[in-house]
């Protein structure tokens, strides 16, 4: 009876433990919401205290912007990275970032390969299209543009327009496919929000006939986007 007792006892500790968890992090969610950027920041780091990954995501990029607190990259690193071992892939990419931009650490290409690799391998869109740059330039793994079409294709699919600019962009200068301007101008409408998307059009109607053109306004009329990874 006393060992049932202290099994419940334990039980009803763990449980409020959670609780208060996860109140702290749901506080600190309203209150960044409000704007209130100094107890927001209090809120996270009592829930990040506790190990909740969603906080130390929050916490760390409060740190990365300095919103509430001083800027400090290497807190932010060091958050980033507990959350990033729990799984949480925004963490993972910010890690990732953080390590190919050598910020609060020495850049380290092959960290921020295996990052954002953690990352993709979860289906998250700017991780999959963030390891694709990193195949295509040759950091942190050897050049590769077959694996770079691969990842662009899968975060294009998901409606990431810097993806779908590489993606078309692949096709306008032939890396690892064969060169098809009709499929470039496709991601290239596709991508209509990206910048260099709308230079890169005008390049590609150069070399298109009006059919052509027609075709990949057709193409990217129809398409539609697969639903994104959840975070």
């Amino acid at each position: 009876m006393k060992h049932f007792i202290k099994l419940l006892l334990f039980a009803i500790f763990s449980f409020a433990s959670l609780l208060a968890c996860a109140d702290d992090f749901s506080t600190g969610v309203t209150l960044y919401e409000q704007e209130n950027f100094p107890a927001a920041a209090a809120a996270f780091r009592k829930a990040a205290d506790k190990g909740k990954p969603e906080a130390q995501f929050n916490l760390g990029l409060m740190y990365l912007k300095g919103e509430g607190l001083a800027q400090d990259y290497s807190e932010a690193l060091s958050l980033f990275q507990q959350a990033a071992e729990q799984n949480n892939v925004r963490a993972q990419v910010n890690l990732a970032r953080m390590y190919a931009k050598g910020k609060g650490v020495a850049p380290n290409y092959g960290k921020a390969f295996y990052w954002f690799k953690k990352a993709a391998d979860l289906s998250y869109a700017d991780a999959q299209y963030s390891l694709g740059v990193l195949y295509v330039t040759g950091n942190g793994a050897p050049r590769d543009y077959r694996k770079a079409y691969d990842l662009f294709l899968q975060a294009a699919e998901q409606n990431n327009a810097a993806a779908q600019f590489q993606l078309g962009l692949m096709y306008f200068k032939g890396k690892a496919v064969a060169v098809n301007y009709v499929e470039a101008m496709k991601w290239f409408m596709l991508a209509d929000d990206y910048d260099e998307a709308v230079s890169y059009r005008q390049y590609a109607e150069a070399k298109m006939s009006k059919e052509q053109i027609a075709e990949a306004k057709a193409l990217a009329d129809e398409w539609t986007p697969n639903e994104p990874a959840k975070p």
